[in-house]
């Protein structure tokens, strides 16, 4: 389905509004729908802990969020924290806002990512911005490609 886009931006609006005009209500119509009437309730921070001290973290400073001896955590260019959320609920709650799962304990934000090394043929290594690599898992290497070529980095 091919979806035109049009803006348009004066402060003659007093409030932002969005209309869709379709021939039909698609699958891809219900999910738009949904997406955006919960773009207000997406986070921008996620609240984090140290050394008995709670930190607030914006999200666009985050590389990754991982698992790790039965704990979970975030990790920024500053350091790891340790937070109370779930991957699954991380997974869900920000959707949309440029994190990608890429194994059962490591999500990722694709803006933290320096390179996908494709090398080893079945394998993707992710080599983030801070200098470390998380493994993609066999079962994820789909969804990976898949995101490559919608942006236009592989055929």
């Amino acid at each position: 389905m091919e979806m035109k886009i049009n803006t348009n931006i004066s402060s003659e609006f007093k409030e932002t509004s969005i209309t869709i005009n379709a021939p039909e209500l698609t699958k891809e119509i219900q999910n738009l729908l949904q997406y955006v009437s919960h773009i207000n309730e997406m986070p921008n921070q996620i609240m984090a802990s140290e050394n008995n001290k709670i930190y607030f973290i914006d999200l666009e400073r985050v590389i990754c969020f991982f698992s790790k001896d039965k704990y979970n955590y975030v990790r920024v260019k500053e350091g790891t924290y340790k937070i109370k959320q779930k991957l699954y609920e991380l997974e869900d709650s920000l959707r949309g806002k440029d994190f990608i799962r890429i194994s059962n304990s490591c999500l990722i934000h694709i803006n933290q990512v320096e390179c996908f090394d494709t090398s080893v043929l079945g394998t993707i290594l992710v080599r983030l911005k801070d200098g470390t690599q998380e493994r993609v898992s066999k079962r994820r290497v789909g969804q990976i490609m898949k995101l490559l070529r919608e942006r236009g980095n592989l055929k």
